[in-house]
This record gives C-alpha cells, structure tokens and sequence, in this order.
C-alpha cells in the first residue's frame, strides 16, 4: 500500500513539476517581500507599544511630580514660620523701642472663609486647617486662639474681648488635646534653676538627658525683647516660673528650630517640630482636616484624571487615605513610591488602564492588510500566468489538432481524386461511391472551417444574432432533413421524439445559432461514442412547464464528473493531445456555450449511465 502511495505521489509531481515549479517561485517572492516587513511592522509595533508605556510612565512622574511640589511648597511655607507666630502677641521693634501686635494665630481658624484662596496674605487660612498650639517646657497645651484665662496674658484677653464663637473656640482646643494624647506628642522638662550655661552646651546637654527631641535644622535670630515676650506666655506669665527663663548676655540670642513632622489619626494630621530658647524646648504645631487638607492639596490632580483612564490613590499603613479616578483589575500599578518628607509614610499609588496602543495597532493591522494584498496580488498573477500558460498550451493543442483534422479529409479528398484522375477505378459503383466519400469529406471539412469562423465571430462580438419568432420544431425538423444522412452513414440510428404540446410553440429564437448548437452536440456523439456498444443518437424536444428544452443524448462513457466544469473551457479536451483516440479540436462546447450565452438559452450537461445528455433549454415560454 505505501509502495502504492509513493508511486502515486511520485507520478503526481512528475505530472505537475512545472506547476510546482512555479508555485515554489511565487512562494519564494512573497517570503522575500513578507520577511523583511513583518519584520519591519512588528518592530514598529514594539516601539509604538513602547512609545506609548513610556508616555504614560511620563503622566505618572509629572503626577507626581505636581503633587510632590505642591505638598513640597506648601510645608516649605510653614516650616519657615517664625517661632513668634503661634504665639499671642508679637514684639516687633519700632522706632523708639519695641511695640506688642496680636499674632494672626490668635484669630479662630476659618478655612471656608471669603479670603482662604489668599494663603499667601492670609496665611493661617489654610485649607481644612484645625488650629495652631504650643506644648509649654513644662508640657501643657497652649492654644493662640484660645489662651489660658487663669493668670497673666490669656486672662487678660478674656477680660478684654467678648469671643461670639468661646464654645467653638473650647471645643477645638480640647480636640487638639486628645488629638495630642492619642498621638503621644508631648513636651516636659523637670525643675531647673537658672543656668548661664552657652546654649549649644544647654542643647548638647538636653540631648543626653532626653533622647526624643528633635535635632534643629535652622537658627532663628532673636532679640531680647521678642524672646522675653514670647516665654512670657509659654510661662503663663507666673512669677513663680521665671528662674525657667534662660538670661541673655547681650541683645541677640539664637533660636533652634527643628524641621516640621506628622503624625496622623483617621482623620487629622497633626505637624508639629521643637524650638529651643536657649535650653528650654518647646513643641509648635498645627492641626488639619486629612480629608479638606488632602483634596485640597490633590485638586489638580482630580481635575486632571477624573475623566481619564488612571486612578491615584493615597495610602497610609494600607489604609487608602484618598482616591482620585476610579479603577478596575484590568488597571495595573504604574507606581508605588513615599511622598517627600515629612510625608513619607504615605504612599503614591498611580494605576493605568492597559495602554489600547491604537497607533501600534493601526500599524500591524496595515501591515497584515498589506501582506493580504501582496499575497492576493502574487495569486492573481499566478493564476493569470497560468491561465494564460494554460491556454498558449489549448493554443497549441488546438493548432495540432486542426492541422490533424484538417489533413485528415483533404487527404481522404486528394487520394479519392488521384484515383478517378487517373482511372483506376473502372466499376461505375465504385466511382459513385468515390464521388460520394470526397463529397463527405469535403462537407466535414466546410463544418471544420465553418467552426472556427463561428468561433472567430463569437470572440470578436461579430456573431450577428437574428431574434425572430420561430417554432422550435420546425427548426429540428430542419436538422434532421439536413443531418440524417451524416448520422447514418457513420452507423449510427438516429431516434427524435417530441411532445405534441411543442408543435405549435414559437419562441424568439436565432435560427442559425440552435443549427449550429445541434450540428456540434451531435458531432460530440458521434465521435466520442464511436466505440459504444449501442450506436444510437437521440434528440428530443421537451415542454416541461414553461421550460422548454432540446437534449441530444448519446450512449458512449459519458464525461468524468472532475470534468465537467472544464469541458466548456476553449481548446479543452478530456483526453491528452498525444494520445487521444478521437477527432476533434476542442472548440465544440466551448461554441455551444457562448452561442447559448449570446441568444438568453442555458446548457446543462450530465451523464445518464450509459451515456451523455445534454440539455439546451430555450427562454422561458411566457416571453
């Protein structure tokens, strides 16, 4: 069975090695031009695709970026504050000596007041802002807004002004208080007497007794005057108290300033940094709404990606502090880094949709529409050369062919001819029937030439079709008279029937194209069914309906079905030009077809065991 499989597969490549020839050429081309341009547009699809991550990388740094120097800004802005600030009065120098101005800490915090745009007139209104303290050396809370009214200054204030709003004032106050107890943010010196220590020896030395406070970053230069009105409130203005304030030699004295930190609950954020008058340290802080302070802060943002496919979250020991656009799995981390000191402990968190590419996409998908294109184009010039190749080839068929069937009566005429020119045959019957065979010959020869006109006429568009009403029947009559002797005189019976219902039918019909029809069909018969064992042509005439049709059937082999489709191609024929056993050229049906084609008729064809039939169907009757 393999042996058989290989042979067969041998003898098929033998048989169509010039097809694959040419198909591995055409194949070769188009990998040579596919290769390099898939190559091309999957490297420009990369860098697309790498183009557009690197631009969302970009979003993602300058989002950061704009949120990192705004939060940057605006605890610059505070951290710079002077020390003086979160007290009640400041002492400015005047000229003549030194004047007392209430601090702008000692109005109550409004943050949703008409001038709260204006940070940099009013700089306490900041947005979700709660208040301002101090947490005394001696460790308790002292509020500008709201000063202790037991002794000295803070009673004096209450003595002075009426406040519309003491409750409020009270309330935030004690919120401070527990915000400061729960976050464990707390200030204490024991009892000291006075010392004239140098202060960098007073500081070095706190240090070592308390290792919690903070190491300052900045000196604040202050005079003797300021320093002493500001002690005076962080001391209650106690008599009792001033050995606590340090003695200044001289008229300046430095202050040590840390930088500012936070610490957070659920819902505030507390900063807070330590000064240092001379050995005394004091806590300073503030406290902010997380929520205002935060959507405040990130308004930009939320402005900027609301509508966009990235969402920017906020998170503080896993905790999502705030969340800018929404997203969803499909959404990917871009990037998960500290915010800038002394927000460090929270978290940047930016995602992005998966980045659709549309311009890589496009790209790729022209590429692969391109190579469609190439490819279809590379078929269609192969078949296009190979029809073309296929026909030179029916050409040349055809010309062996009618030179065959050409040479075939002309010689049968001339060795006829010879034999009476020369009187060789003395029989008068015999002389008849020589008279009668160049007669024959010479008619097939006229059907042969007349073919190939007719071809000539139907190629060029110069059949000139003459639709008349006509009765089918008495066209087939016509034939018959005109064709019967042929049929018979090469043995073959010829057999017509017809339906009574098709006598008196009259259709627009072209006389001379149906004759010719007719004349090929039987011609078929009679050549490929030469060899049957039942030599019988037979034509009927059929009205099925409003069908009405001609079949000329004969009881030859038929027609391979893998054949069919082709048998109306020009120049076909079913078997192989070097070792057909028949005559003929190969434009019969191909004629049939057209002339079918050109006068609105349609041909079928189909074998009927034994046998072929083959139908031609006139326009329908109601026409």
């Amino acid at each position: 069975m393999r042996q058989v499989s290989l042979n067969a597969l041998l003898s098929y490549l033998k048989k169509h090695q010039a097809v694959i020839k040419e198909s591995l050429v055409f194949i070769s081309i188009f990998l040579v031009i596919a290769i390099p341009l898939t190559i091309l547009f999957v490297k420009t699809y990369e860098q697309s695709t790498a183009l557009e991550e690197k631009k969302i990388d970009e979003r993602v740094d300058a989002a950061y970026e704009s949120l990192r120097l705004r939060l940057s800004s605006d605890f610059n802005l505070e951290n710079s504050r002077s020390y003086k600030d979160y007290g009640i009065l400041n002492s400015i120098t005047v000229i003549g000596g030194n004047s007392r101005l209430f601090s702008e800490f000692f109005s109550f915090p409004d943050s949703s007041g008409p001038y709260c745009d204006f940070d940099s007139l009013y700089r306490q209104c900041r947005k979700g802002l709660v208040g301002h303290f101090q947490i005394s050396h001696s460790g308790e809370l002292l509020t500008p807004f709201y000063p202790d009214t037991s002794t000295g200054i803070g009673k004096s204030m209450w003595d002075n002004f009426s406040f519309a709003d003491q409750e409020q004032r009270k309330k935030t106050r004690d919120l401070i208080q527990h915000l400061l107890d729960m976050l464990d943010i707390k200030n204490g010196l024991p009892k000291r007497t006075v010392q004239t220590l140098d202060s960098t020896e007073a500081i070095d030395q706190l240090y070592d007794e308390i290792p919690d406070l903070q190491i300052p970053t900045r000196i604040e230069l202050t005079s003797e005057e300021e320093a002493l009105t500001y002690m005076a409130e962080t001391a209650k203005n106690d008599t009792n108290a001033t050995s606590d304030i340090p003695i200044f030699n001289g008229t300046n004295t430095n202050v040590n300033i840390t930088d500012l930190k936070i610490r957070m609950t659920t819902e505030y954020i507390v900063f807070f940094r330590t000064i240092y008058i001379g050995m005394l340290p004091i806590v300073q802080g503030f406290v902010v709404d997380k929520g205002i302070y935060l959507n405040y802060m990130t308004q930009e943002e939320q402005l900027a990606y609301t509508e966009l496919p990235y969402a920017i979250e906020l998170v503080s020991e896993d905790k999502v502090l705030l969340t800018i656009g929404k997203h969803n799995d499909s959404y990917t981390l871009r990037t998960n880094r500290p915010l800038p000191p002394p927000y460090e402990k929270i978290s940047f968190k930016m995602y992005a949709s998966p980045s659709a590419n549309t311009t890589g996409l496009t790209i790729l998908f022209s590429g692969i529409i391109l190579l469609i294109v190439i490819a279809t184009c590379l078929v269609t010039i192969y078949r296009f050369t190979q029809s073309k190749v296929a026909l030179a080839s029916k050409r040349q068929d055809f010309v062996s062919a009618i030179t065959h069937e050409l040479k075939t009566p002309l010689t049968a005429i001339k060795m006829y001819a010879e034999l009476l020119q020369n009187s060789w045959v003395a029989n008068e019957e015999k002389k008849q029937r020589y008279y009668g065979q160049i007669a024959s010959e010479a008619d097939r020869l006229s059907r042969l030439i007349q073919n190939v006109l007719n071809l000539s006429k139907l190629d060029g568009n110069r059949w000139n079709v003459q639709l008349r009403k006509e009765r089918p029947k008495a066209v087939l009559d016509d034939f018959i008279a005109t064709y019967s002797k042929n049929i018979e005189k090469q043995g073959f019976e010829l057999t017509v029937s017809t339906d009574t219902d098709a006598d008196n039918v009259a259709l627009l019909i072209d006389r001379d194209a149906v004759m010719q029809i007719l004349m090929n069909l039987v011609d078929n018969s009679l050549k490929f069914s030469k060899n049957a064992s039942y030599k019988m042509i037979s034509i009927e005439l059929r009205v099925n309906g409003g069908d009405m049709y001609l079949a000329v059937r004969d009881y030859g082999p038929g027609i391979p079905a893998s054949e069919m489709k082709k048998v109306f191609q020009e120049f076909y024929r079913v078997e192989n030009e070097m070792t057909r056993s028949t005559s003929g050229t190969g434009i019969g049906l191909s004629m049939v077809k057209k002339l079918c084609t050109l006068t609105n008729m349609k041909i079928e064809i189909e074998n009927v065991n034994p046998g072929l039939r083959t139908k031609i169907h006139f326009p329908p009757l109601d026409i």
